[in-house]
């Protein structure tokens, strides 16, 4: 792959929904392991997995893109913030592509959408 300059974005989809993550923003990419519900969390968190002895918070990808419910998903896309103790959960991770290749496809701002969900679940902990 040719070296064009642009910051490189990891394409996933959910659903009928496309979206990118910066790379920068991605430690790694596992399948979905067995979930455990939380109780009174908020309908995107949709539970926590055990990843190597570290609890891992579960967003729904499906519901940060605008899906009304948690879709199916067979693959995590563990964050490098919050000290990689959250992932996405989407049905596909597609491409690794440059951003501008990516055009059509929202680009996610993890920071803003993660934070108050785990805000909530820790106010009420």
């Amino acid at each position: 792959m040719g070296e064009s300059g642009g910051a490189r974005v990891v394409v996933c989809r959910v659903g009928g929904n496309r979206f990118a993550l910066p790379v920068v923003a991605v430690r790694e990419v596992v399948t979905s392991g067995i979930k455990a519900r939380i109780p009174g969390a908020p309908a995107a968190v949709t539970g926590v997995v055990n990843l190597r002895g570290t609890l891992l918070t579960v967003i729904s990808g499906a519901v940060l893109v605008g899906g009304a419910e948690p879709g199916l998903g067979g693959w995590l896309v563990v964050l490098a913030a919050f000290e990689g103790r959250v992932g996405i959960e989407v049905e596909e991770v597609e491409d690794i592509q440059i951003a501008e290749a990516s055009e059509g496809v929202a680009l996610l701002d993890v920071e803003s959408l993660i934070r108050p969900l785990l805000a909530v679940g820790a106010a009420k902990g």
